[in-house]
């Protein structure tokens, strides 16, 4: 029998939807629990929300509906740079105004 705790999921996505106009929803009710140290690929054609997911679970989007759980903690309301995850972008930027470090 697993340890309940063992088998909590790490990042957990609970009936997670997202629309940028209140009418077409680009997720629509996620549901994902990924365990401590699994490696998830999202596999899907341009446009399916891959990057929308991901965006929201960074805290750089925000969910429509449903909650976003990080280590067992709702996390909807947190603060990007409070939420400890790191995130390379497809199509990265830097800012002309910072320095090397601070990018």
């Amino acid at each position: 029998m697993e340890n309940s705790a063992s088998s909590e999921a790490f990042v957990r996505f609970e009936g997670v939807q997202k629309s940028y106009d209140g009418r077409t929803l680009v997720v629509k009710d996620l549901n994902i629990d990924v365990p401590r140290g699994e490696f998830l690929t999202m596999l899907g054609p341009s446009g399916s929300g891959k990057t929308t997911s991901l965006m929201m679970l960074a805290g750089f989007e925000t969910a429509t509906k449903g909650d976003i759980y990080l280590n067992g903690q709702a996390i909807n309301n947190v603060a990007p740079h409070k939420r400890g995850i790191g995130m390379v972008f497809q199509n990265y930027a830097l800012f002309p105004h910072m320095t090397v470090a601070e990018n």
